[in-house]
């Protein structure tokens, strides 16, 4: 009953329409409500949100079950943000959205801000690329574990990547920042938590 009454209130303040809440049930258990009116218990938001697959070989990689689409402001434009676990790291790989060609090599840096004020960086690691795909790969073995701490802790504002447009005559560099919404924020925190967790 408990539940049932919070689950009410929340269809009618205001606040709760942009953020997700914490409540306790009558017996204690903690769960999340959310702004659609359905609820998740707390301990279960890791099987929500992230699979694992077993090879034959034993080894194991868990990863989001979705990818997090954060909108820009052009109708074409904005990130997908993709994660995964592997055995020595958790992958974080960026995809533009936005149709153009942009170019990424191992010069390129993310600029993640976070909603308390605080900023990292993060360094392209992947595959020089001009489909937009960025990735860095966390963990202590990658000496950014700071930056990976930073990612499960806080949540994220917004995340600024400059990509270059290379041709015959010159090279151009274009500053690209996507504002994340406090769902998007709370996803990434989330799983990242539950990757590193694992």
């Amino acid at each position: 009953m408990k539940l049932f009454t919070v689950t009410l209130l929340f269809f009618f303040t205001p606040f709760f329409v942009h953020s997700q809440i914490e409540a306790k049930t009558k017996n204690g258990r903690e769960v999340i409500l959310n702004n659609n009116g359905t609820w998740i218990y707390s301990d279960s938001l890791c099987n929500y949100f992230t699979k694992t697959k077993t090879y034959s070989n034993g080894k194991s990689v868990v990863y989001a079950n979705n990818s997090i689409k954060v909108k820009g402001e052009g109708e074409n434009s904005g990130l997908e943000i993709m994660l995964m676990k592997t055995s020595q790291s958790i992958i974080f790989t960026i995809t533009t959205l936005d149709e153009e060609i942009w170019c990424v090599d191992k010069t390129t840096i993310a600029i993640v801000a976070f909603t308390n004020g605080k900023t990292i960086e993060l360094q392209q690691m992947g595959n020089e690329n001009c489909n937009g795909d960025f990735s860095c790969f966390l963990s202590e073995v990658m000496e950014n574990n700071k930056e990976l701490k930073k990612l499960c802790k806080y949540m994220i504002k917004s995340i600024t990547i400059a990509y270059t447009i290379n041709n015959s005559e010159t090279t151009v560099t274009n500053s690209v920042k996507t504002t994340f919404t406090t769902g998007d924020a709370y996803r990434v925190k989330t799983i990242m938590e539950c990757l590193a967790n694992k």
